[in-house]
């Protein structure tokens, strides 16, 4: 009498299980590539913010004066140009 063991237990609870969880594996995987191309981009909503955003955010706060603000947007400019 023999017994076919990956039929029995292994078949109707691992198999499954095993499935389920390529799959999800799958998803995880193909969204990931999906959403890879976004990643690093500044309009994505990372928090990233530019020298000039935070410039202009002082600016805007009164932390720093007219002349300051001009000096350091001519600098912020300037160096734009280098790069």
């Amino acid at each position: 009498m023999s017994h076919d063991w990956a039929a029995g237990w292994e078949g109707t609870l691992v198999g499954p299980l095993f499935v389920t969880a390529l799959l999800i594996f799958a998803v995880a995987i193909i969204a990931a590539l999906i959403l890879a191309p976004s990643v690093g981009r500044e309009h994505v909503g990372l928090g990233l913010r530019t020298e000039r955003q935070m410039l202009d955010e002082h600016w805007a706060k009164h932390e720093i004066n007219r002349e300051e603000y001009v000096d350091r947007r001519k600098a912020l400019d300037f160096s734009a140009m280098i790069i």
